[in-house]
């Protein structure tokens, strides 16, 4: 910026800020702007490694967009949750943002860095705090449990069997110390200890009738013990990987939690024993997790279909993964291109060029960047554009064709263990081709 004849450089120094246009108000003497500049910070992606999506559809090509640029944003020193309020990592975020940048990155680093100094918090509680690493003292049950979820994924995606194996103790843990909570019949209650969350924020929770007062109120609910159903199934999924031995505790634990919550009549899981409000979070991990009966999942399809996404943009991912389930993937498809209030196309609408909320005014703290609402990504590459990793080193892939009615053509590179995948759709045929490195 010149002044008269002198130059002054104006450097914001020691923290970066975050921000989408700048105002620059000059003094009348300034008689020549020549640049204004900004350097873009966020961790190193290699351009060789990172996925490319062109689709002709422009409002899929706009989703991807902005959830890729949120990705990119909240990638810093760790996973944000945003890159400018908190500046924190969260354990729950990461089940969606570490799922989908090692798919965008090809760079499964990070993700193994943020599972480990979760791991690592288990020194002050070993059910795991919510936000690592820093001073905040959060604990959220809902994401302490997701932990072991997290980690099975991760595996799935990259094969590190070394690393299962060491963080196993740690997936252990967080189970032992939901433990305590248990009652008579194997459900958990009272978990006073950790914020029971649900969702974020608080009117997106679709109704839930359970007091989550914090402490929460006495009593068992359905989505805490969900998530409990769900970090048990996680851990003996690693044990049977991993070829250790252990007492199958799930058939018990899924006839106590429909004897609880599940509602015959209606065939939907009600939100606690004290009331019939049947929530779309506990019915949506229910079916996820395996607790449904078969005579309940068109029930429970039916009221996501009505429901849609009564919820916040993070419990999206459980419910389009619950949907997979059910092999529901024309519904997958319709609830990410909808153009509903609480869609990503609503962002694109009011302008988004990153994801975070459904609508500014739907979030009491929106910050206009937050990763947690990218599920778009690894859910369109697994459950619609049907990719899965095989055998124990990820080095072979199987891409089963799930492709709805009304996808338009697209080319997609991604970098996976054993190479750059090329997948192309016409409109009519399916293509991919392997290239190792």
């Amino acid at each position: 910026m010149a002044m008269g004849r002198q130059r002054r450089s104006v450097t914001t120094r020691n923290i970066y800020k975050t921000f989408r246009y700048v105002e620059v108000i000059s003094p009348k003497a300034v008689v020549d702007i020549r640049a204004v500049s900004a350097v873009v910070r966020h961790y190193p992606q290699l351009l060789s490694s990172y996925a490319v999506f062109k689709s002709q559809d422009p409002i899929l090509q706009g989703i991807w967009d902005i959830c890729d640029r949120a990705l990119r944003n909240c990638t810093q020193e760790s996973y944000l949750d945003c890159p400018s309020r908190e500046k924190g990592q969260y354990l729950g975020d990461n089940t969606v943002i570490g799922h989908a940048h090692l798919y965008l990155s090809g760079d499964s680093r990070m993700w193994k860095k943020a599972l480990h100094e979760f791991a690592l918090s288990s020194a002050v509680c070993p059910g795991l705090m919510a936000v690592v690493p820093g001073n905040l003292m959060q604990e959220i049950a809902d994401f302490s449990c997701q932990w072991p979820m997290q980690l099975l994924t991760y595996y799935k995606l990259t094969g590190d069997r070394a690393f299962l194996l060491d963080m196993l103790p740690y997936a252990e843990g967080v189970v032992a110390y939901f433990n305590c909570y248990q009652r008579e019949d194997g459900l958990i209650e009272h978990v006073k200890e950790k914020w029971n969350l649900v969702d974020w924020p608080d009117n997106l929770r679709d109704g839930y009738d359970f007091p989550l007062t914090r402490p929460v109120s006495d009593g068992c609910h359905a989505v805490m013990n969900a998530w409990y159903v769900g970090a048990i199934r996680a851990v003996q999924d690693i044990k049977d990987i991993l070829a250790i031995a252990y007492d199958d505790v799930l058939p018990a634990l899924k006839q106590a939690f429909r004897h609880a919550f599940y509602c015959p009549e209606a065939h939907v899981f009600a939100d606690s024993k004290l009331t019939k409000h049947a929530s779309l979070h506990a019915n949506v991990l229910s079916l996820l997790f395996g607790l449904a009966p078969e005579e309940a999942v068109p029930a429970i399809v039916a009221l996501i279909r009505h429901k849609r996404f009564s919820c916040g943009v993070y419990m999206s991912y459980f419910v389009l993964k619950s949907l997979a389930k059910a092999g529901e993937y024309e519904l997958i498809y319709e609830l990410i291109m909808s153009d509903d209030e609480r869609s990503w196309q609503n962002m694109l609408r009011e302008g988004a060029t990153t994801d975070e909320a459904w609508g500014k005014e739907q979030k009491w703290n929106t910050s206009l960047c937050h990763a947690w609402a990218s599920s778009p990504i690894p859910v369109l590459i697994e459950e619609i554009f049907g990719l899965t990793l095989v055998s124990e080193e990820c080095k072979s892939y199987v891409c089963e064709r799930k492709l709805p009615s009304g996808l338009k053509p697209f080319e997609l590179q991604l970098t996976l263990p054993a190479g750059r995948l090329m997948l192309s759709y016409d409109g009519s045929k399916l293509e991919h081709r392997l290239e190792r490195e």
